[in-house]
């Protein structure tokens, strides 16, 4: 009998079955685990986008903060402002109460002067006061003189009427200055003296048409001297009565006081009707910033043989006055 052959098998793993088996497990826990990783990936997502919208709203809260400061501090300087214009308002409202008590005594004034004229007139009977008369308006036309100017031009018609009734011939000059610190504008303007019968209307045209600078000079004082060089420089007439009166708020610089004194104190000296009077305006400028500047005024008209008189409703009385005088 043939022996039978016999295999013994033995269960055997090769090295590539290890590694399907070992990929198929790791295949296997990505399936399974993979939920939990994409959850953690969404959360991290979602810190990011917290802390940028944290610092954003920081930011924000910030700016907020920076701009409530801001409008505290705009609050503040607005409402000082506004109190700053209610004090200005205030001074302004006193200033004018004052004038206005200023101009109704210089109204009643004027109406003395006007009657004490009249009186003269009649006692005298038929013959005026004065033959004849130049009159030269020395007008100071900076940025502070603006009222003054525009009430000059309102009552020079009313100056000339009352002066025609108490002479028989009268010339009117003006002469309109500012400062050397306007040049390459003009500092002296002159109009020589124009009779009042035939050309009036000259006369209030040149008045009416000073308009001063917009902006102020660069010193509180003006060129009174070259002002008044430009007056006495005029041709008058040799036997009429002269005079000259100036109106301002700033006194001349002070290195030329003594020439300004000098040239007015010859104009005077050179004839026995020749006088120099003086209307100091008060202007906010002058309360503000000036020194001594009326002073020097009444010094000028003592000097020049006229009269003084502080600006508040009083320029009639002023030429009135000086018609008067001598």
């Amino acid at each position: 009998m043939k022996r039978r052959h016999r295999i013994l098998v033995v269960f055997n793993l090769s090295a590539m079955d290890l590694l399907a088996m070992a990929t198929g497990v790791f295949v296997l826990l990505v399936v399974l685990l993979m939920p939990y990783y994409q959850r953690s990936f969404d959360a991290h997502a979602d810190i990011v986008d917290i802390r940028a919208d944290t610092e954003r709203m920081d930011s924000e809260a910030e700016a907020v903060r920076k701009g409530a400061d801001a409008d505290g501090r705009s609050v503040e300087q607005v409402l000082a402002a506004a109190e700053a214009l209610r004090a200005h308002a205030r001074k302004q409202a006193a200033q004018a109460n004052a004038m206005t008590a200023e101009a109704r005594a210089a109204q009643s004034r004027a109406a003395k002067s006007i009657r004490q004229a009249a009186a003269v007139k009649k006692s005298e009977g038929s013959r005026k006061i004065v033959s004849q008369f130049d009159l030269v308006f020395v007008v100071d036309t900076t940025a502070s003189m603006k009222p003054v100017l525009r009430e000059l031009a309102l009552s020079i018609g009313g100056i000339v009427r009352i002066l025609e009734r108490l002479v028989d011939s009268l010339r009117v000059g003006v002469v309109a200055y500012r400062d050397y610190d306007f040049r390459p504008g003009w500092v002296v303007r002159g109009l020589p003296p124009t009779p009042t019968a035939t050309r009036a209307a000259i006369i209030y045209d040149f008045i009416s048409g000073l308009r001063p600078p917009i902006r102020g000079g660069y010193t509180p004082r003006e060129a009174v001297l070259s002002g008044l060089g430009e007056a006495v420089s005029m041709r008058l007439r040799p036997g009429a009565k002269q005079a000259i009166i100036v109106i301002g708020d700033a006194a001349p610089h002070r290195q030329e006081e003594a020439a300004t004194l000098n040239l007015v104190r010859s104009f005077a000296a050179g004839g026995p009707r020749r006088t120099v009077s003086a209307l100091f305006v008060s202007t906010p400028s002058f309360r503000q910033i000036g020194s001594g500047d009326d002073r020097f005024f009444a010094e000028l008209a003592r000097t020049g043989g006229g009269k003084f008189s502080t600006h508040g409703g009083q320029m009639i009385e002023t030429v009135l006055l000086s018609v008067l005088k001598n």
